[in-house]
This record gives C-alpha cells, structure tokens and sequence, in this order.
C-alpha cells in the first residue's frame, strides 16, 4: 500500500503552470475531478491527459457535462441524432429548457446523451495494461457501493439486471463483476444499459472512457434524441451506434442507499485506488471542494480542475480553442466519412424503404451522395417525363455539387431557384408550368430538410 505524504504545488506558482506540471510529472497514478460541466472543456482536458501523462502512469478522470450529445471520431451526425429534437432542448437541475451541445470526440464507438444526471469517467493507462473489461469491472465495484444489481456485459457495457432476488444457493461469487444475484431474461426482461464505452489506442497509450446513467431527468427522451429520420433512408461508412434499453442507477437503488454525483465519484476513486493499491484519502477532502488544488500525494497527483485553471495552461487552452477541436462545427460536420442518402432503392443502398410522407410527390426521387460532408453528386427530379426528369436532375445537381451540407440554410434556397425552373417551363411549356414544378420541389427540399436536420421555414 502506497503511504504518501503530501505536497502542495501551488505554493509560488500560478495555478496554469502547476497543473500543466502535474499532469506531465513523473507520478505513477493521477486523480482529477472536473468542477466545470463544460463537454468542450472536459474533452479537451480528457484529450490533453492522455496526451501528456507519463506512458507508464495511470490516469482516472471524472466528469459531468452538461446537456450534450458526444458522437464517436468515425460516425455520422444525420445518421445518428434527431437535430429537430435536440432544438427543443433537454431538462436541466432548476431549469426547464437548457441547450443539447452536439460534438464530435476523438475516440470511436458509438454516440452518447450526457447531462448533470450522468457521470463520466475516464482511464488511460499503458497499452500493455489495457482490457476492455479491467475498467468498466472498476466501475461496477464502485457502483455495487449503491446498486448491486450492477454488472459487465458481453458487449462491455454496464447494465443493471432488473428481475427479482434469485435463491441464495443461485448466488454467484460477490467478486464476480459479469453476475449478480438477480434474475434477468433477454428475451422477456431486459437489463437496463447505464454505462456505454468508448476506447483509442495508440502505441504509447490506451484509453477507456464510458457513461453512467445516475439520475438523469432526460431519461425518457434519450431514445429520441438518438433517433434519426434519415436512418432508414442514409447509409454510409461509418460507425452505427447499437441501440439499447437505458436505466438509471438510482431508479433500482435501495432508498435507504444515498446515491449522488459525489457519491458515485468518490466510490469510482475508492473502486480506482483499491485496483492500484492506493491510499489517497477521501474525496470530499481533495476533489470534492472547488476551491482545493492540484496536489501530489506520494506517487499519486490528485485535485480538482477547475476551467479557469485551464484557460491559460500551454497546451489545454491552445487545443480547446484550436481550429481542429472537438467544438468546431467543421470537425464535427466534415470527418464524416461517405454517405448517401436516396429516397428510393438505389444501387449503393438496395434496402426496402418505408413508405414516404403523404405530402412527397408520387413520381419524385431524390439522392444525394456526399463525403466529408460536401455533396459530390445528386439526382433529384419531380417529372415522371423522363426527358423532363433529366432536365430538373442536371439543373439540380449543378445548384447542389460541392456544397457543404451542414452550411446549407434549407435546400429551398438553392432547388427553389426561379431562373431553373422558367427554364424547364420554357423548354417544355406543354407538359408542365413553373408553378408545378414549384410545388413538387418545394415537398422534395422540405423531405431533404427534415433529412438533415434544418429548419423547415415555408
């Protein structure tokens, strides 16, 4: 057991440059709480961690955002999230409306709601000692302080099993972090997902940040924030996130059993120095108060971080305000890998459709093929003349190629355009008036709207 003494590095120092020195010292293990509820800040300081700590140290990082949906380094957000939903906003701690930040993290894996009722946390540790189970196994310990209906699954998430209290003979090892005493049956009662994962490797380092659903108030709508129209219309090369059935810890906690942020952090830091062997005090002593610093305890480096201590650090300050951060709507929008999205069966997505909106014209198509966000060609006709047809898709896909779809305002503005459809009436002037046409492509750029997520404005 690792018995340390304390030193405080602030004496004489700027807070900036004693953190920047903590996280690149020589210690074995580190210990940080995140004071500020900020998903770009917390992902810049998650990003500068594993990064900058020694390759042979361990590193444990906990944090809670603010309403945000986090989507992983190879996914793609129109595939993945409702934007009309997350317009409306989320339920916050004595708020009734506060906004849903949409951001893109440097990790893989698939995509993820946070608020104030959501813990997260984060390991990087050496390659060599990486296990996708290790830290998630961690976790559950610290979560069984609470709720012992906790486990690891097969996928490597944590889920709760909801059935009833199985006979004592039936009970499995108290140790055993993949069973528990409570019965569950996947076809009739499904365990409750409260913690998803995420993982990057690299040669020096290796990282495994997850969720924990506490006590969210946002519960209920997370599967709708996560639902996207143009799922079944959008197929590309990306990550799919795999859909579950989320629970909240506190929901299936013994009342008896106090379970809050604070709580649930400091277990995690006991669950994390029981794993290495560390006595690092409680958690209300050095993470807990805002106004404690940054300390080294023996061979651990422990505190709080706090965002201003953040905002002039070398390093942190210059990735968070970078022009490749995670908050960029260009990284978020344009590393998303090829993608097509088509109203009908195509050649490079040949999937049955549902059926489209009442109000789409009968003899409309619509495709659209993009990479890195930016459209490289469409076929978009209303006419079921196949000459007249040619004519729209050749005008349309002139007014539509190289543009960047998440700076599109609505595609009214760029289909609805009076010069290409006069020309089309000209050219036709028996078959087909400007004013139809206007109609028919104004249903298509509402379907593209409603696909991408923009504002429909009539």
């Amino acid at each position: 057991m690792v018995r340390p003494s304390i030193h405080n590095l602030q004496t004489g120092t700027s807070i900036a440059g004693a953190l920047n020195r903590l996280i690149k010292g020589k210690s074995k293990h580190h210990v940080y709480v995140s004071q500020t509820h900020n998903v770009s800040t917390n992902l810049a300081i998650e990003h500068y961690l594993f990064k900058n700590t020694q390759p042979d140290s361990t590193a444990l990082y906990l944090y809670v955002n603010q309403p945000s949906i986090v989507i992983g380094r190879n996914q793609n957000p129109w595939l993945e999230v409702n934007h009309a939903s997350i317009r409306q906003g989320a339920v916050s701690p004595m708020l009734d409306f506060q906004e849903i930040k949409l951001i893109r993290r440097t990790s893989g894996g698939g995509t993820v709601f946070h608020d104030q009722g959501n813990v997260n946390f984060s390991v990087i540790c050496p390659p060599a000692a990486f296990h996708r189970d290790k830290h998630a196994e961690m976790v559950v310990r610290a979560i069984r302080k609470s709720n012992p209906r906790a486990r690891v699954n097969a996928r490597h998430d944590i889920v709760l099993d909801p059935g009833p209290l199985l006979d004592p003979k039936d009970h499995p090892d108290p140790q055993d972090t993949h069973r528990t005493p409570y019965a569950f049956d996947e076809n009739a009662l499904v365990p409750g997902k409260i913690s998803g994962s995420a993982y990057k490797i690299t040669r020096d380092r290796a990282m495994h940040h997850g969720t924990c659903l506490l006590n969210s108030p946002n519960l209920s709508s997370i599967s709708n924030y996560l639902h996207s129209p143009a799922r079944p219309f959008m197929k590309g090369r990306g990550v799919d996130s795999v859909r579950s059935r989320v629970a909240n810890i506190a929901d299936s906690t013994d009342p008896t059993r106090v379970i809050d942020t604070a709580t649930l952090q400091s277990h995690i830091v006991e669950s994390f120095a029981e794993m290495y062997d560390l006595k690092i005090g409680g958690l209300s002593h050095m993470l807990g108060l805002s106004h404690s610093l940054p300390q080294i305890k023996g061979d651990v480096a422990i505190g709080p971080i706090e965002e201003k201590s953040i905002s002039n650090t070398p390093g942190i300050s210059d990735l968070f305000h970078s022009k490749g951060a995670e908050t960029s709507q260009a990284y978020l929008y344009e590393s998303v890998p090829k993608f097509t999205l088509s109203s009908h069966k195509s050649k490079d997505d040949d999937r049955e459709r549902p059926p489209l909106p009442q109000w789409f014209p009968y003899s409309a198509k619509a495709f659209i093929k993009a990479d890195k966000g930016i459209i490289t060609s469409s076929h978009i006709s209303t006419s079921p003349n196949p000459a007249i047809a040619a004519m729209e898709q050749t005008h349309y896909a002139l007014a539509l190629e190289g543009k960047k779809i998440h700076e599109i305002p609505s595609f009214r503005i760029l289909l609805l355009q009076n010069s290409t459809l006069e020309r089309i009436e000209n050219e036709f002037p028996d078959q087909v008036t400007a004013k139809d046409l206007r109609r028919d492509v104004e249903m298509v750029s509402r379907w593209l709207d409603l696909m991408f997520g923009k504002e429909y404005d009539p």
